[in-house]
């Protein structure tokens, strides 16, 4: 880690400047140009009084965060890269807002807040100070944002993960490059059964499927509203579920998704949730907020911690943590746009 660059040179949160952002940096995001916007938006914060912190790796990001929950004068923890850089952000449970300057491929968490690409612009954001409150969602005890995906989705972005990753390093991705492993996911993938039962009292239902997704926000890549009624601050999880298998249905389903009349197919099931229990006989693979989240069995959850909100049933708990994340974002109040400089006190300030 480093402060830059009113000052360069520290590599700890012990002695932070009195009013400082802290940066997590994704250099390999948006073909590499993750590294260009955090100096941009170093200088910019600079020229407004404020001192930055970069956490480059994810220890340095856990130790970023842990210093900014300490420090009295954080103003936000700034996510520069893509929804995978927000995700890991996200599931080190902040206690201090954050936002978003987006440099990914598809920038979904950017997008539903209306936060720009342009250092300048996010650097009077960030000193106009607007702070709301945002649901997260867990599945199995990891936290997500956006939504997580269960069947063909989550084989297609494992695919395209792993050929990102095959050579060693993680390369640059593009929207091009999920053309192959979406192939591929069409010619291999068997569509599994998939069970999702609804655990809210006075609520409780049993549905299948062949591919589930979980939303919290209401959009999915490409701007898809596979859950046009999600909100960010209503309590709830939208449960899509899509019934039949093969992937002519599947390019199907994503056409009625496109025309907005998916939800009125007698073949997809959507139901408002705070908790539910998503399990399957046979190995599922899952995505969250985009990345590789492992497989779901009939074993267990994705790792240990699934035991933390164990039914006595094997599968993945899925539940709503409301309110469990402040988002700065512009004002719809002030013109962020001439420069409005207000003091952001610590804590969050609702709409």
């Amino acid at each position: 880690m480093e402060y830059s660059p009113s000052s360069a040179g520290r590599s700890s949160v012990e002695t932070p400047p009195r009013d400082w952002v802290g940066i997590v940096a994704n250099r390999g995001s948006g073909r590499g140009a993750g590294q260009a916007l955090v100096r941009r938006l170093c200088r910019e914060l600079s020229a407004r009084g404020l001192g930055t912190e970069i956490a480059w790796t994810p220890d340095e990001r856990r130790t970023l965060v842990a210093g900014a929950d300490r420090s009295s004068g954080c103003r936000c923890l700034v996510a520069v890269g893509g929804d995978g850089t927000v995700s890991a952000l996200v599931n080190d449970q902040p206690r201090v807002p954050i936002t978003v300057l987006p440099s990914g491929t598809e920038n979904l968490a950017a997008q539903h807040f209306k936060l720009r690409r342009n250092p300048a612009w996010l650097a009077r954001v960030i000193a106009a100070g607007h702070v709301e409150r945002v649901d997260v969602g867990s599945a199995a005890g990891r936290r997500f944002l956006l939504m997580v995906g269960f069947g063909f989705d989550g084989d297609v972005v494992s695919r395209h993960h792993r050929a990102r990753t095959s050579s060693g390093r993680v390369k640059p991705t593009h929207r091009a490059a999920y053309v192959e492993p979406i192939l591929r996911s069409s010619l291999f993938y068997r569509f599994p059964p998939i069970t999702a039962r609804i655990l809210d009292v006075g609520a409780e239902e049993e549905l299948s499927g062949t591919t589930i997704f979980v939303f919290n926000l209401p959009r999915y890549a490409l701007g898809l509203p596979f859950a046009p009624q999600a909100r960010q601050d209503d309590g709830l999880l939208d449960l899509v579920i899509f019934r039949d298998p093969g992937p002519f249905r599947a390019l199907y389903y994503l056409w009625r998704v496109f025309r907005g009349t998916h939800l009125d197919h007698p073949g997809v099931f959507h139901r408002r949730v705070r908790r539910l229990l998503v399990s399957s006989a046979e190995s599922v693979p899952v995505q969250l907020d985009g990345d590789p989240a492992g497989t779901l069995s009939a074993e267990s959850g994705p790792d240990e911690r699934a035991t933390e909100t164990s039914v006595g049933e094997p599968g993945w708990v899925m539940e709503v943590v409301p309110g469990a994340l402040q988002v700065l974002v512009a004002s719809p109040h002030l013109d962020a746009s001439q420069g409005l400089a207000l003091p952001l006190a610590r804590g969050y300030r609702p709409r």
